[in-house]
């Protein structure tokens, strides 16, 4: 059985970059999910990801594309958005639908940003290595 985790936007922006998280987003131990939120985030980044990692902004949005990342549609945890919002809203509202997807999922959370360290079950790419 596969390990089921959600996948923060930061982890994501570091893998097209060619970081270390690229390698385990492909490790087929697990099951990599996010939200449509999240994915949108990231494309925000393209100009800065293009400009860190040397490669077209085309070719960067192509490779997101073949992450083995399944995205959900909030309407698949709504019913955890105000859960998550009273655990991190106040600290970063941006961080509220990938922790309602993790809530809904029961499953650990993939992110680097520090606004989680109160929240449980919240992993960091040290913890793969």
């Amino acid at each position: 059985m596969k390990i089921k985790i959600c996948v923060d936007a930061n982890i994501i922006i570091s893998a097209l970059i060619g970081g270390v998280a690229r390698n385990i987003l492909f490790d087929s131990k697990f099951d990599f999910i996010t939200t449509e939120f999240t994915i949108r985030e990231v494309k925000k980044y393209l100009p800065m990801i293009e400009k860190k990692s040397g490669v077209d902004a085309g070719k960067i949005e192509f490779a997101l594309s073949l992450l083995p990342i399944k995205v959900y549609p909030e309407e698949h945890y709504s019913d955890k958005i105000e859960e998550a919002d009273e655990l991190i809203g106040k600290i970063d509202k941006k961080d509220v639908d990938i922790l309602a997807l993790a809530l809904k999922s029961e499953c650990y959370l993939w992110t680097e940003d520090g606004d989680f360290e109160t929240i449980d079950k919240v992993i960091r790419t040290r913890d793969f290595v």
